[in-house]
């Protein structure tokens, strides 16, 4: 059964409100985030209004997320922006670009996080343009649904192994699949711990802590 997001845009106010009320009580928790991966099309009408698939290409994000729940516990709930960008080639050798900017929630616990956000409008572009190509696509939004595990090499700095979905809202539920590496670097961690717990990994083997 496929999500229904048409209430969404309802909610955008309220929590792009909430964000901007916990930057500044949270900041020194707030952290950064950016990542490269492997991603590909599936029956890609959702958001290009035809049903084409494609091979493997890329995909990146580029995110900032403030805890707005529980930033020193066991569990930890996270409000932030996610833009995404994936361009790859389609099976019949077209070149297939789409990007979106994303209200994003996650829910971390300990080493491992799911999440999930929606995004108003979507960017596509075709025949080559890649990223500086994108324009709007007209009456179409689109959610994903994500996952990883989460290194805490060193309070400053982190690696994330994610995976993710990305559905258009209309035309197909097929999704765009990304997996692959996030950098995250946590703003102040000293000052709000990198983690629920405050704790990191340190990066000797197995994963022990630095001194």
């Amino acid at each position: 059964m496929r999500l229904h997001v048409a209430f969404l845009p309802a909610l955008l106010p309220v929590l792009v409100t909430s964000l901007l009320l916990h930057c500044e009580t949270a900041r020194a928790n707030l952290y950064f985030e950016f990542g490269t991966g492997i991603g590909s099309f599936r029956n890609a009408n959702s958001f290009f209004g035809t049903s084409v698939s494609s091979k493997s290409g890329f995909s990146g994000n580029l995110s900032a997320y403030t805890p707005v729940l529980g930033a020193r516990s066991f569990a930890r709930i996270d409000l932030g922006i996610q833009t995404r960008f994936s361009s790859t080639e389609s099976n019949s050798g077209s070149t297939l670009s789409f990007g979106s900017a994303n209200i994003g929630l996650r829910a971390e616990i300990w080493r491992l996080y799911v999440g999930a956000g929606y995004s108003p409008i979507n960017f596509v572009s075709e025949k080559g343009a890649g990223l500086l190509g994108l324009h709007t696509y007209p009456s179409n939004s689109s959610y994903f649904v994500e996952g990883g595990a989460i290194w805490r090499v060193i309070p400053e700095f982190q690696i994330v192994a994610a995976l993710s979905l990305e559905y258009g809202t209309q035309g197909s539920p097929s999704p765009i699949t990304e997996y692959g590496l996030r950098f995250r670097f946590p703003l102040s961690p000293k000052e709000g711990g990198s983690s629920p717990d405050g704790s990191f990994d340190g990066f000797r083997y197995p994963f022990g802590i630095m001194k």
